[in-house]
Formats: structure tokens, C-alpha cells, sequence
């Protein structure tokens, strides 16, 4: 069985999730987190560096992007490639091993579009993007704000899995029994 991963920004950002759960352990570009106030099973917090994945450069497209010139622009190629930055390797790796092994995972990056875009190019390039996947609105990193709004967040998940099954089950077996 897997587990949930929570995808922060930056370590300072992991690191200030952690410290509002019971039982971590510091790993390799990793937090375990064994706190069952929270998670019926392990959960994991990881981070990435800004951005672990870049677009790559206009040469990567066109030999004649390779040198910028005034005649080239607008530059806009049929489809993006993105890569990772080679001092970004070693993190990106870990974090895409985590992510092909959780079970679900929580977006937890800063709450704007570049965290937002950071996150969904790592689940990308990582090869998870078909993972369940929720995101966690919070803009404090303050420990009592964030078991504030984390505690919620975790029960509505709960919650919604159960009403979906329950509908399901209606589905499947026509009865609300």
C-alpha cells in the first residue's frame, strides 16, 4: 500500500509542515511522517527547488534559436520540452521515485500559480500525473495554522471518498443499503 505525499516548494517549507506532526524522521530529501492523528498509514514530505523541472532553452528547438536574434521572436515552438536542471538531479530523482510510489499526493507548494505550476511540472516529468491528487490552499507556515487547516482538509477527503463510495454503491447495487 502506498502512502500520501506532500509535494512542498522548498525544504524551509517542508520542513515547517513537518514540525506540526508527531513521529518524523529526517531522510535523503525526504520527511517521513508516522503521525496517526493524520494519516492511517506513513505519509511523506518532499520539496523540490524552485523549479526542479525547466523549459529548455530555445536551441533545444531550432539549431538557429541557439543564438538570439532580433528576427527570431516571437519564439514559439509546436510543442514545450522541459528537463531537469543537472544541480537539480539528485533531488528531482528522489522525488519522483516518492511520487511513483505514493499512493495519493497533496500539492503543498506556495498557494500562486508559479507554486502551482512548480508542482504540476514535477508530478509531470515525474510520470505521476494520473496519481489522486488534492491541493492544499494554506498560506501560513505558522504550526498552530497549519493543524488548524490541515485537520479539516485530511476529514473533507475523508469525508468526500466515503460519499463518493457511497454513491458508487448506489450505482452498482441500486440501493443505498
Amino acid at each position: 500500500m502506498g502512502y500520501v505525499l506532500i509535494l512542498a516548494e522548498k525544504p524551509s517549507q517542508a520542513k515547517a509542515y513537518a514540525d506540526a506532526f508527531q513521529h518524523t524522521s529526517k531522510k535523503d530529501g525526504y520527511i517521513e511522517v508516522n503521525d496517526r492523528r493524520y494519516f492511517n498509514n506513513k505519509a511523506v514530505i518532499t520539496w523540490g527547488f524552485g523549479h526542479l523541472v525547466s523549459l529548455k532553452m530555445p536551441g533545444a528547438y531550432k539549431k538557429e534559436w541557439e543564438r538570439w536574434s532580433l528576427e527570431h521572436l516571437p519564439i514559439l515552438p509546436d510543442h514545450y520540452k522541459f528537463e531537469v536542471p543537472k544541480d537539480k538531479k539528485k533531488q528531482f530523482n528522489i522525488v519522483k521515485g516518492l511520487l511513483q510510489k505514493a499512493s495519493e499526493i497533496v500539492v503543498a507548494t506556495d498557494a500562486d500559480r508559479e507554486g502551482e505550476n512548480i508542482a504540476r511540472s514535477i508530478i509531470r516529468k515525474a510520470g505521476a500525473e494520473n496519481k489522486p491528487t488534492k491541493r492544499l490552499w494554506i498560506n501560513s507556515l505558522e504550526v498552530r495554522k497549519f493543524k488548524k487547516d490541515f485537520k479539516p482538509f485530511i476529514m473533507e477527503t475523508s469525508i468526500c471518498l466515503s460519499m463518493k463510495k457511497l454513491k458508487l454503491d448506489k450505482l452498482v447495487n441500486g440501493s443505498w443499503v
